[in-house]
């Protein structure tokens, strides 16, 4: 009877114990689900090796720059390194939190349609503020007819190299976090939506 009583009192402590870690859990994720995000500086973007941040022009790119980002594109093969910040505004109570984000899916839309999409698989850790981001990425290219879209690229072309004006397209990152938990990795169930 005692031993029966010890392993109830004992399931009964550990039932508590993981209550009260998931709520802790549960408040991190809503703070993060209900904080704002900007984006506030694109330090660095490679694309398949080849630094695309300082080029504005089709003459700014070498033969050989342009021929492997040509076969990439059409082998839908892209890849991508980005050194960002992202700033992360909490509620002031939830400012001294931090979250472990071990898998980012992502999407690119202009005026509303998807045109780029990848998955981060490098750990983040997040906080309030600014946080500077390395992000190493493949790149799918939206398809048309089981290929690459021409339309998508070259709209993404003109967003980067016009300077303002009314003919830039409606630019939204959205981000779908795996979050590290005290239960183990938890996915967001929607797109957050990161404005510029």
């Amino acid at each position: 009877m005692i031993k029966k009583t010890n392993l109830l009192t004992f399931a009964l402590l550990l039932g508590i114990a993981l209550f009260a870690f998931s709520c802790g859990t549960k408040s991190d994720v809503d703070a993060f689900k209900e904080a704002k995000y900007s984006l506030s500086g694109i330090n660095e973007v490679k694309l398949n090796g080849v630094n695309v941040l300082n080029k504005k022009r089709p003459e700014d790119f070498s033969f050989s720059e342009a021929a492997l980002l040509l076969s990439a594109f059409s082998d839908n093969n892209l890849s991508a390194f980005s050194s960002l910040g992202l700033n992360v505004e909490l509620d002031e109570g939830s400012q001294d939190r931090s979250m472990t984000v071990t898998k980012l899916k992502w999407q690119l839309l202009l005026d509303g349609k998807q045109t780029l999409s990848g998955i981060v698989d490098e750990p983040v850790e997040l906080r309030h503020g600014l946080n500077t981001i390395n992000v190493r990425t493949p790149i799918q290219i939206a398809e048309e007819n089981g290929k690459p879209s021409l339309n998508n690229l070259l709209r993404l072309v003109t967003m980067f190299s016009e300077s303002g004006g009314s003919t830039k397209p409606d630019v939204m990152l959205q981000i779908k976090p795996t979050i590290q938990t005290s239960v183990g990795p938890v996915e967001l169930p929607a797109f957050i939506n990161v404005k510029n």
